[in-house]
Protein backbone atom coordinates (compact mmCIF):
# COMPACT_ATOMS: atom_id res chain seq x y z
CA UNK A 1 0.00 0.00 0.00
CA UNK A 2 2.87 2.26 0.77
CA UNK A 3 4.13 3.84 -2.15
CA UNK A 4 7.47 5.46 -3.19
CA UNK A 5 7.57 8.69 -2.39
CA UNK A 6 9.08 11.14 -5.26
CA UNK A 7 11.93 12.79 -4.93
CA UNK A 8 11.80 16.58 -4.69
CA UNK A 9 13.76 17.36 -7.76
CA UNK A 10 10.57 15.70 -10.16
CA UNK A 11 8.66 18.43 -8.53
CA UNK A 12 10.72 21.26 -9.35
CA UNK A 13 11.15 20.39 -12.75
CA UNK A 14 6.74 20.34 -13.05
CA UNK A 15 6.75 23.72 -11.47
CA UNK A 16 8.85 25.29 -13.62
CA UNK A 17 7.14 23.54 -16.99
CA UNK A 18 3.95 25.44 -14.99
CA UNK A 19 5.27 28.43 -15.12
CA UNK A 20 6.62 28.46 -18.86
CA UNK A 21 2.51 27.79 -19.94
CA UNK A 22 0.30 31.18 -20.32
CA UNK A 23 -0.17 33.75 -17.24
CA UNK A 24 -2.58 35.75 -16.39
CA UNK A 25 -0.75 38.95 -16.04
CA UNK A 26 -1.90 41.89 -13.85
CA UNK A 27 -1.24 44.89 -14.56
CA UNK A 28 -1.48 47.98 -11.14
CA UNK A 29 -3.48 50.72 -11.86
CA UNK A 30 -3.92 53.79 -9.48
CA UNK A 31 -6.80 54.08 -7.68
CA UNK A 32 -8.38 57.24 -6.97
CA UNK A 33 -10.07 58.01 -3.61
CA UNK A 34 -11.34 61.38 -2.08
CA UNK A 35 -8.28 61.25 0.51
CA UNK A 36 -6.03 61.62 -2.86
CA UNK A 37 -7.74 64.23 -4.16
CA UNK A 38 -7.90 66.31 -1.69
CA UNK A 39 -4.33 66.27 -0.97
CA UNK A 40 -3.49 67.02 -4.37
CA UNK A 41 -3.23 70.41 -4.68
CA UNK A 42 -3.37 71.04 -8.82
CA UNK A 43 -7.05 68.89 -8.18
CA UNK A 44 -8.16 70.86 -5.39
CA UNK A 45 -7.19 74.23 -7.78
CA UNK A 46 -9.81 72.86 -10.03
CA UNK A 47 -12.43 72.53 -7.78
CA UNK A 48 -11.70 76.40 -7.18
CA UNK A 49 -12.19 77.34 -10.45
CA UNK A 50 -15.59 75.84 -11.24
CA UNK A 51 -16.83 77.38 -7.50
CA UNK A 52 -16.04 80.64 -8.79
CA UNK A 53 -17.24 80.22 -12.42
CA UNK A 54 -20.38 78.38 -11.42
CA UNK A 55 -21.91 76.14 -13.79
CA UNK A 56 -19.61 75.47 -16.78
CA UNK A 57 -18.84 73.45 -19.82
CA UNK A 58 -15.81 71.01 -19.73
CA UNK A 59 -14.81 72.68 -23.06
CA UNK A 60 -14.65 76.19 -21.15
CA UNK A 61 -12.96 74.81 -18.10
CA UNK A 62 -10.05 73.76 -20.76
CA UNK A 63 -9.89 77.35 -21.94
CA UNK A 64 -9.73 79.22 -18.45
CA UNK A 65 -7.26 76.39 -16.62
CA UNK A 66 -5.12 77.37 -19.95
CA UNK A 67 -5.90 81.47 -19.45
CA UNK A 68 -4.90 81.06 -15.72
CA UNK A 69 -1.75 79.09 -17.19
CA UNK A 70 -1.26 82.31 -19.41
CA UNK A 71 -1.53 84.82 -16.64
CA UNK A 72 1.10 83.17 -14.70
CA UNK A 73 0.05 80.36 -12.42
CA UNK A 74 0.96 77.05 -14.01
CA UNK A 75 -0.94 74.08 -13.08
CA UNK A 76 1.13 71.60 -14.99
CA UNK A 77 -1.24 71.25 -17.84
CA UNK A 78 -0.38 70.78 -21.39
CA UNK A 79 -3.23 72.06 -24.07
CA UNK A 80 -3.31 71.31 -27.40
CA UNK A 81 -5.32 73.26 -29.83
CA UNK A 82 -8.87 71.24 -31.15
CA UNK A 83 -10.42 73.45 -33.53
CA UNK A 84 -10.33 76.88 -32.07
CA UNK A 85 -10.44 75.41 -28.73
CA UNK A 86 -7.28 74.19 -25.97
CA UNK A 87 -7.51 70.45 -24.59
CA UNK A 88 -5.46 68.91 -22.43
CA UNK A 89 -6.17 65.12 -22.25
CA UNK A 90 -4.44 65.25 -18.36
CA UNK A 91 -7.20 67.75 -17.40
CA UNK A 92 -9.60 65.52 -19.10
CA UNK A 93 -8.70 62.75 -16.95
CA UNK A 94 -8.52 64.92 -13.53
CA UNK A 95 -12.20 66.12 -14.16
CA UNK A 96 -13.08 62.53 -14.79
CA UNK A 97 -11.24 61.81 -11.53
CA UNK A 98 -13.19 64.54 -9.53
CA UNK A 99 -16.50 63.40 -11.13
CA UNK A 100 -15.91 60.23 -9.61
CA UNK A 101 -15.01 60.85 -6.59
CA UNK A 102 -18.14 63.31 -6.51
CA UNK A 103 -16.14 66.48 -5.49
CA UNK A 104 -17.56 68.01 -8.82
CA UNK A 105 -20.97 67.00 -10.67
CA UNK A 106 -22.42 67.02 -14.02
CA UNK A 107 -25.54 68.95 -14.51
CA UNK A 108 -28.25 66.57 -16.07
CA UNK A 109 -29.30 68.95 -19.05
CA UNK A 110 -26.23 71.18 -20.63
CA UNK A 111 -23.66 68.98 -19.24
CA UNK A 112 -22.03 71.96 -16.87
CA UNK A 113 -20.01 71.09 -14.33
CA UNK A 114 -20.76 72.43 -10.72
CA UNK A 115 -19.37 71.74 -7.78
CA UNK A 116 -21.20 68.92 -5.45
CA UNK A 117 -21.79 69.74 -1.55
CA UNK A 118 -18.84 67.63 -0.55
CA UNK A 119 -16.61 69.87 -2.84
CA UNK A 120 -17.65 72.80 -0.90
CA UNK A 121 -16.75 71.19 2.01
CA UNK A 122 -13.32 69.78 0.62
CA UNK A 123 -12.56 73.46 -0.29
CA UNK A 124 -13.48 74.80 3.22
CA UNK A 125 -11.25 72.32 4.80
CA UNK A 126 -8.39 72.48 2.45
CA UNK A 127 -8.47 75.24 1.00
CA UNK A 128 -6.34 76.70 -2.81
CA UNK A 129 -3.29 77.58 -3.27
CA UNK A 130 -2.63 81.25 -2.51
CA UNK A 131 -0.83 81.68 -6.14
CA UNK A 132 -4.34 80.49 -7.86
CA UNK A 133 -6.11 82.81 -5.49
CA UNK A 134 -4.09 86.22 -6.50
CA UNK A 135 -4.39 85.43 -10.06
CA UNK A 136 -8.21 84.28 -10.30
CA UNK A 137 -9.68 87.43 -7.98
CA UNK A 138 -7.52 89.85 -10.01
CA UNK A 139 -9.08 88.85 -13.57
CA UNK A 140 -12.48 87.23 -12.44
CA UNK A 141 -14.54 89.87 -14.43
CA UNK A 142 -12.39 89.05 -17.83
CA UNK A 143 -12.86 85.07 -16.40
CA UNK A 144 -16.36 85.08 -16.09
CA UNK A 145 -16.83 86.53 -19.78
CA UNK A 146 -14.58 84.75 -21.28
CA UNK A 147 -16.26 81.83 -19.67
CA UNK A 148 -19.85 83.03 -20.07
CA UNK A 149 -19.21 83.63 -23.82
CA UNK A 150 -17.51 80.02 -24.29
CA UNK A 151 -20.68 78.41 -22.62
CA UNK A 152 -23.09 80.35 -24.43
CA UNK A 153 -21.07 79.24 -27.68
CA UNK A 154 -21.42 75.43 -26.21
CA UNK A 155 -25.09 75.87 -25.37
CA UNK A 156 -26.07 76.85 -29.67
CA UNK A 157 -23.94 74.15 -30.50
CA UNK A 158 -25.67 71.96 -28.35
CA UNK A 159 -29.57 72.99 -29.06
CA UNK A 160 -27.97 72.98 -33.05
CA UNK A 161 -27.15 69.21 -32.55
CA UNK A 162 -30.58 68.72 -30.89
CA UNK A 163 -32.34 70.27 -33.72
CA UNK A 164 -30.76 69.04 -36.38
CA UNK A 165 -31.32 65.43 -35.14
CA UNK A 166 -35.20 66.33 -35.24
CA UNK A 167 -34.69 67.63 -38.39
CA UNK A 168 -33.80 64.22 -40.05
CA UNK A 169 -36.74 62.70 -38.91
CA UNK A 170 -38.20 60.00 -41.60
CA UNK A 171 -41.14 62.77 -42.67
CA UNK A 172 -40.46 64.64 -45.79
CA UNK A 173 -40.32 68.82 -45.03
CA UNK A 174 -43.47 70.29 -46.12
CA UNK A 175 -43.66 71.46 -49.34
CA UNK A 176 -42.49 68.73 -51.07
Amino acid sequence: MGGRKQPKLKEASVDEKAGSAKELRITPTQVVTKDKVLQNPKLMSLVYLVSRLGPIHERTLHMIVSEVQQKGFDLGYQFFKVGQDPYSPALKNDIVALLYVGLLEAEPRYKKLVVSSSGKEALEKVGTPKGLQDVVESSIQELKVKSSMMDARIDVEIRRGVGASNRRSSRPPLGL
